[in-house]
Formats: C-alpha cells, structure tokens, sequence
C-alpha cells in the first residue's frame, strides 16, 4: 500500500491492480517522508522507487525526470493559494495523456481550495471515489480521493 500520509492510504488497491498488470512510471508528490512510505510498501510495489523533492515551480527539474508517467500520487499537496498553478501545471506535465493523477485530498485552505478545484477542471475529468469504495481503516469523513485524468483537447 502506497501511503505517504492517511489520505493517500485509500489508493494501495487501485495501484496494486494496476501494477500487477502493466510496468508503470509512477510519480509521488507529498510533503512527508515518501523513502519510510515506500520502503514500508515495497512488497505490495514488487519493485523499488526512488524519490526525489519536487519544486513544483521549476520545470528544468521537472524535465529532468523524463515526464510522462502513468501515475502521479499527490497526497495532503493543497495548502498553499501561491503554490496551486504550479502544482497544477506539474500534475499536467507529469501524467501522460492515458495516465492518471491520484489525490488525497483535504481542505486546509479554503483559498488554495476553490483555486484548486478552478485550474484542475480545464486540465482534468475528476471523479471523486466514493467512501464506500475506501478501504475502512482509511476513510476519513474529512479527507477525500480523487481520480484525475486529461481531458482530450
């Protein structure tokens, strides 16, 4: 199970059934410490990551991690109003065209939020996992999981 924080936990099985099935390039971006949360998760991964810090507002460094992957996992990355176009221009620049973006998502602030939700909607199709969908040990009322894909231009 990949879990950087509780609100990416929910995503292990969706990834586990991917994973199984296809070689994936897969991007993390969390501000906790994803080496513990990937090491903890190698068995259910059968393979090593490497991680690096992301400056989301520098795209030589973004360039320099050969985009595009097939998953991006973000998790508790919201916070900030400053940092949300540039989170968002990376999300776009990491995930290839049939990729998807994994969000673990909760409201810090309600800024940051509404600009969010703005900019990812000419980017992306969101679908909101329903909780029920969730594996129970880590569904919290007040976090969410969101599915984010390209749209077609």
């Amino acid at each position: 199970m990949v879990r950087s924080s509780a609100q990416c936990a929910p995503l292990h099985r969706t990834i586990q059934r991917l994973n199984a099935r296809w070689h994936l390039r897969l991007a993390l971006l969390s501000p906790s410490n994803k080496t513990t949360a990937l090491k903890r998760n190698k068995p259910t991964l059968g393979k090593t990551l490497k991680t690096s810090q992301l400056y989301w507002n520098n795209p030589n460094q973004i360039k320099t991690l050969n985009p595009p992957f097939d998953f991006v996992i973000a998790a508790d990355v919201v916070y900030i109003e400053e940092s949300v176009a540039t989170l968002v221009s990376a999300m776009e620049t990491l995930v290839g065209s049939s990729g998807v973006v994994l969000l673990g998502y909760r409201l810090r602030s309600p800024e940051a939020h509404g600009l969010f939700w703005e900019l990812s909607e000419r980017v992306f199709a969101i679908e909101k996992v329903p909780h029920e969908d969730l594996h129970p040990e880590y569904a919290y009322e007040e976090a969410d999981v969101y599915i984010m894909r390209k749209k077609y231009k």
